[in-house]
């Protein structure tokens, strides 16, 4: 009995002996895995003492921060480690040391030159053995989470900002096109009341024209901004006086200025003194609707003190046309901010100073469109200066073409004109704006009449203003016909056809220059005159 006694003894001991071999090597396993997952997760991880001493890293924690566990294990305190030290996860590893307080953040890091997003967790582990305990600390990288939501909370604020642009643009728009029509609509039944004094009917007539062209500039401009948008707008260079160009440009607004007596502002032009000298070749319609929205938007802004339109030339062949006032003045933080789209309707300002908004950035998108660009000088209370330079500036001794005063001063007796309308109502407008030039016109009624005219007249006309929308064969065919006859003839094409392709389908029939319905009488002049013949060519 006791032999059998020992035998159990022997193989109990035996048995706990294989137990605690077994214990031990699956908690070797145990490590062994758990030292395989800490050291291969992305996730940096630290081990310290109770005290804040590094005892233990992983690889992914020395990748992130660019050190070695030579540097760092029983040597560097994680209270003092220098990217902690340098960053907002600071206090939260003090209290960690300090007080045992657990954290979980999500915070910036600045690492190597670069900006990171780590989620960062503190934990106190306290051992069930002693009373001893240790800190450990996780790091996972969440940049590209937090780069997709910032790149979300920004598209949001444009969607909103797009949204309260747009709420605020209809807004205005619906006011700037309201307040025209309402004084055309009233005005012109005032116009029916047959007891009106001649004064009377004159000053209405002058406000529901003025009030046309508002309307008309604002539905232009609302087309340009489109047309550039998408790209279809084409410029027609061509060359022409600089000083005519800006001189006329500041006759139209001062006779403006000139019909709102109460108005305080005074109206300048300066030029070079060797302005009979400068020509530039570029596209003179988009140029003046650059000028004119500068001129405007100082006029805006300017409630008293002078605007100054002027020009000059500059280094590397350019032209610049600046307008400067005395207006409030912008900030230099806003400089870039104004030439965007609708950025004037802020409620305040549009409600003081009315506009769309759409100016600026017009001017700014037609100066590149010209191969140019446009320059602010401005600061709070001293004012502004916008300056357009455009390429193609032209210096030469000049012929006068007897325009230096302004609009209409041609002498045209010598020459002919076709004119090929089928609206008489247009061919009046048209004979009365050349009437001074003393021109004599041909009057074709349709395209097969005009065909008929320039075959009986081909010798004896000297330039061609044609519609291009007749009944029966039109503008372009006529235009082509008069080209296979006689090509060195100036063909004007005049039509209310506004967009892009017909200007260029206009070209290609032979037509060298193109004016739009309403049309403008100096830019009429000045374009016949640029096509006709020199008294010394003739």
């Amino acid at each position: 009995m006791e032999k059998e006694n020992q035998h159990l003894k022997v193989r109990v001991g035996e048995l706990e002996d294989e137990l605690s071999r077994l214990r031990s090597a699956a908690e070797r396993d145990i490590n062994h895995r758990m030292a395989l997952t800490i050291n291969n997760i992305p996730l940096a991880i630290v081990n310290t003492d109770r005290h804040g001493y590094i005892n233990a890293v992983n690889p992914a924690f020395l990748r992130i921060f660019s050190t070695t566990s030579g540097e760092l294990i029983d040597k560097q305190n994680i209270r003092y480690f220098e990217p902690f030290v340098q960053n907002p996860i600071y206090p939260y590893v003090e209290d960690l040391v300090e007080k045992g307080l657990e954290f979980d953040i999500e915070t910036p890091f600045h690492l190597a030159e670069k900006d990171v997003f780590f989620r960062c967790r503190g934990i106190k582990i306290s051992s069930q053995l002693t009373d001893d305990a240790s800190l450990l600390i996780i790091i996972g990288d969440i940049t590209r989470r937090k780069t997709t939501e910032q790149e979300l909370i920004k598209a949001l604020q444009k969607a909103e900002e797009s949204d309260r642009l747009k709420t605020a643009f209809l807004a205005a728009m619906s006011h700037e096109i309201r307040t025209p029509m309402n004084h055309i609509i009233g005005f012109s039944e005032f116009l029916k009341d047959t007891s009106l004094s001649a004064e009377e009917r004159e000053e209405y007539s002058r406000i529901i024209y003025e009030s046309g062209q508002t309307l008309l500039r604002l539905i232009e401009d609302i087309i340009d901004i489109a047309r550039l948008e998408s790209r279809q707008m084409i410029t027609n260079p061509t060359v022409f006086g600089v000083h005519d160009f800006m001189k006329g440009i500041y006759l139209s607004f001062l006779g403006q200025l000139e019909k709102n007596l109460k108005t305080p502002v005074q109206f300048t032009l300066r030029s070079p003194d060797n302005q009979s000298a400068i020509y530039v070749k570029t596209d003179a319609m988009r140029l003046q609707q650059i000028i004119d929205n500068l001129l405007d938007n100082a006029f805006k802004f300017t409630s008293q003190g002078q605007v100054e339109l002027g020009y000059m030339v500059r280094e590397g062949g350019k032209l610049a046309v600046y307008v400067s006032d005395t207006g409030p003045g912008i900030p230099a933080d806003k400089h870039e901010w104004i030439f965007k789209r609708f950025r004037q309707l802020d409620y305040s300002i549009n409600k003081k100073y009315g506009g769309t908004g759409l100016g600026l950035a017009l001017v700014k998108s037609l100066a590149e469109l010209l191969e140019g660009e446009v320059l602010l000088d401005s600061e709070p209370g001293k004012g502004s200066t916008f300056t357009v330079l455009i390429p193609g500036l032209i210096m030469q001794q000049t012929y006068n073409n007897g325009n230096s005063n302004g609009l209409a001063r041609h002498d045209w007796s010598d020459y002919t004109f076709l004119v090929v309308e089928d609206e008489r109502s247009n061919y009046n407008l048209l004979s009365i704006m050349l009437r001074p030039s003393k021109a004599r016109l041909i009057w074709a009624k349709d395209g097969n009449e005009g065909i008929a005219m320039f075959d009986e007249h081909k010798n004896e006309i000297d330039l061609v203003l044609m519609d291009i929308r007749l009944p029966g064969i039109n503008g372009y065919e006529v235009t082509r016909h008069i080209k296979q006859i006689r090509p060195e003839l100036p063909v004007i094409a005049q039509t209310a056809y506004a967009m892009e392709i017909e200007i260029i389908k206009a070209r290609e029939s032979g037509c060298d220059d193109y004016i739009t319905k309403p049309l403008d009488r100096r830019l009429l002049l000045d374009m016949i005159a640029r096509h006709l013949p020199r008294p010394d060519q003739v």
